[in-house]
């Protein structure tokens, strides 16, 4: 490959190929979907999240181990810079994220959610023509409990979100043929 500069296109292209990746493991963690966030890692990847650190399945099966023991999660993301190589084959990218983290109810009915501010510091590979994460490092930049609080439930006619197929978003596309 040349040394010389993308063209914008091909810029656009691959940052949009990077976020859609980005996008789909934070989707496949807030729905507990070993495939898609396995999916956005190269079998030979690695995730260090800290209190796991090991390939893209085993990080898959630590998700769906751990996040249950929340009612509900949101990996809200944020800010993205990606820094494409001149090979066209490599980029660091840095996405910052808000997780927050929904306690299930005590005894009580009540519930104590964490709250998180964090960056994935990622290097991703394009091989064959695709991109996929090569390595994460998860930075913590923040974290703290707020304190029990009685949930609000919702109306029985309301739209729920699932931790599952059963989602509605699962639906939707099955319904529209979007997947």
């Amino acid at each position: 490959m040349s040394d010389a500069p993308h063209s914008p296109i091909e810029a656009l292209l691959a940052k949009d190929a990077i976020t859609a990746i980005i996008h789909r493991v934070a989707r496949g963690t807030d729905r507990l979907d070993h495939e898609l966030i396995v999916s956005g890692y190269w079998p030979d990847g690695f995730d260090d999240h800290n209190s796991f650190r090991g390939g893209p399945v085993e990080f898959a099966d630590w998700v769906l181990q751990v996040l249950p023991h929340f009612a509900a999660t949101h990996h809200f993301l944020g800010q993205c810079s990606i820094d494409l190589a001149l090979d066209d084959a490599s980029a660091y990218v840095e996405t910052y994220c808000s997780a927050h983290h929904v306690g299930k109810p005590d005894a009580d009915g009540r519930q104590a959610d964490m709250r998180m501010g964090l960056r994935y510091c990622d290097h991703f590979q394009r091989r064959a023509g695709e991109w996929r994460i090569a390595r994460r490092v998860c930075a913590f930049d923040w974290a703290y409990w707020i304190e029990p609080a009685t949930p609000w439930e919702f109306p029985n006619d309301f739209t729920v979100g699932h931790r599952s197929p059963d989602d509605i978003s699962y639906r939707l596309r099955k319904q529209q043929r979007w997947s």
